[in-house]
């Protein structure tokens, strides 16, 4: 190995060591969520026509952060990275708290808002739209 490759290899990994696991070869895939509807019941409808747009956000909210009260027109899964989140519906105020390693299938054309827990929230949120129709509004 070259000295700018195992340069190159400790900047990237850190020096760290592999997981015998992973040295081995061995792959392990966990399904995180497989749903037809949203948190609330509510069933996913058909995808808009036209062209498909991929989107995956990181989102950050600080300890005890109430979002805005919005909706989305696609389908969105967010999984809760760090901290916790609790997601609340707009029209009864129902709810429901997810930690940290926990996956929600968002709602489509429901007002809804997230508060962040003590400690706040890291999500990976991943929207399966359409091109020029935007991820969320108010």
């Amino acid at each position: 190995m070259t000295k700018s490759c195992a340069a190159f290899c400790v900047a990237i990994f850190g020096g760290a060591q592999i997981p015998a696991s992973q040295a081995a070869g061995r792959v392990h895939t966990e399904t995180l969520l497989e749903t037809q509807s949203s948190w609330d019941g509510t069933p996913y409808e058909a995808y808009p026509a036209g062209t498909p747009q991929l989107s995956v956000l990181k989102i950050v909210i600080p300890p005890g952060t109430a979002l805005k009260w919005h909706l989305h027109d696609v389908p969105n899964a967010a999984y809760v990275a760090k901290g916790s989140l609790t997601v609340e519906r707009h029209q009864d105020g129902l709810h429901r708290s997810l930690k940290a390693g926990e996956v929600l299938p968002e709602m489509v054309k429901s007002m809804h808002r997230g508060i962040a827990g003590p400690q706040g929230a890291t999500l990976i949120v991943f929207y399966a739209g359409k091109k020029n129709v935007p991820l969320s509004r108010p």
